[in-house]
């Protein structure tokens, strides 16, 4: 399964059980990226993603995904030395907000491919695929 994770600068992800922020550009990318794979995610998430037509709801997405299957991580932490995990793809805000909840990435993955792009909300998102080495 490959984990699309939204970060900011310090690898926060959310604060007091919310989201840190959106941006609907990052949105538009995502389901691009997706293309016709499933795309699992919480119900908490489905109003980012209402234009995806292949959306999986579970309140556990990272149990349901199959291999080449894609799982949206929101407001909770993971194991990220998982087997199942393929990939992340990390979109960064650039910018620190408040988190009680963050993600490392370990040293098993390695940053293959780095893009940048304007947002609707935010100046740069900066997107990060790791695979394993």
């Amino acid at each position: 399964m490959y984990i699309i994770l939204c970060l900011d600068d310090n690898n926060g992800l959310a604060f007091n059980h919310r989201r840190q922020s959106q941006d609907r550009i990052v949105a538009e990318d995502i389901s691009k990226t997706v293309g016709e794979k499933k795309l699992w995610i919480t119900d908490y998430s489905r109003k980012l993603f209402q234009a995806v037509s292949n959306l999986e709801i579970s309140e556990n997405p990272k149990w349901q995904a199959k291999k080449g299957e894609y799982v949206f991580q929101e407001l909770e932490t993971l194991d990220t030395d998982d087997e199942q995990i393929e990939q992340f793809i990390i979109y960064r805000w650039n910018r620190v907000y408040p988190a009680d909840v963050s993600v490392e990435i370990g040293a098993e993955w390695k940053l293959t491919e780095t893009e940048e792009f304007s947002g609707f909300s935010h100046e740069k998102i900066t997107k990060e695929i790791y695979c394993r080495e």
